[in-house]
């Protein structure tokens, strides 16, 4: 029986977990990878990634690259995301939300929601000034280097926080990245304290976030709400009113979600 068929200890199968494996790796890279990349990344032998590969281009989840014979994430993928975004509630009502706020503010909106340990956007409005900021939908990013995430971290707090910062200092997406846990935390009861978190060239140079986050009308945590601009926009003592704006969307967003 092949090495990743194996039922794992945890009740998981290997085999599907190790496919998983290879899917989110070529989502984080954000570029094709070569089979050796990938199999190291993963901790599968060299062949074993290859025949799971060829399975996952044979159904169109990746494709190989003609050119340099790299891989990369196939259209069913966008296709699955594109059907879990059109059926989500969340995405639903957000849409007419941030669209609101981008023509009040002038800049992109966001929404995210936590995926274990990073940020999954779901839902934004790109500015229409010429100069501007421009993410990619379903992108995933490190939450400790976003305002989205931080503020998400902090309401999550407990356990779950404490398990992604025991492993140490965390990736440095920028020079600005918060990285050392000790920082984070105090970061993290900062904006507790405050209600809100701020991105000041943490997860790309030039970029700002400030962001919120968003709560059913139980209470119950969401999602993150955050606008972003170019550094060259940004300024400290525009914070309070951006955060006024972001609670305001935030509290309309809560209202057309189901209860």
């Amino acid at each position: 029986m092949n090495d990743v068929a194996f039922e794992a200890a945890d009740g998981t199968v290997k085999s599907v977990a190790k496919v998983l494996d290879l899917l989110e790796h070529l989502g984080a890279a954000g570029q094709p990878v070569g089979i050796s990349d990938l199999a190291r990344a993963t901790g599968l032998h060299v062949s074993t990634a290859h025949r799971l590969l060829r399975t996952l281009v044979g159904r169109g989840y990746v494709e190989q690259r003609a050119d340099s014979r790299r891989y990369a994430l196939g259209p069913r993928v966008h296709a699955l995301g594109g059907a879990y975004l059109g059926g989500s509630d969340l995405v639903g009502a957000a849409y007419p939300v941030v669209e609101h706020l981008r023509d009040q503010l002038g800049e992109t909106i966001h929404v995210a929601v936590w995926d274990d340990g990073a940020v999954l956007e779901v839902c934004h409005a790109e500015t229409t000034q010429p100069v501007g900021v421009s993410l990619r939908l379903g992108r995933r990013d490190p939450a400790h280097a976003t305002a989205i995430g931080k503020i998400l971290m902090a309401a999550r707090g407990g356990t779950e926080v404490d398990r992604l910062l025991a492993g140490g200092p965390l990736l440095a997406v920028t020079r600005r990245t918060i990285t050392q846990p000790a920082a984070l935390r105090a970061e993290l009861d900062r904006i507790r304290i405050q209600g809100f978190a701020v991105d000041n060239e943490e997860l790309a140079d030039g970029l700002c976030c400030v962001g919120v986050p968003v709560r059913d009308r139980r209470g119950r945590l969401v999602a993150g709400l955050s606008v972003a601009m170019p550094k060259a926009r940004f300024a400290e003592a525009r914070v309070p009113g951006w955060v006024e704006m972001l609670r305001l969307a935030s509290g309309r967003l809560a209202d057309r979600l189901p209860s």
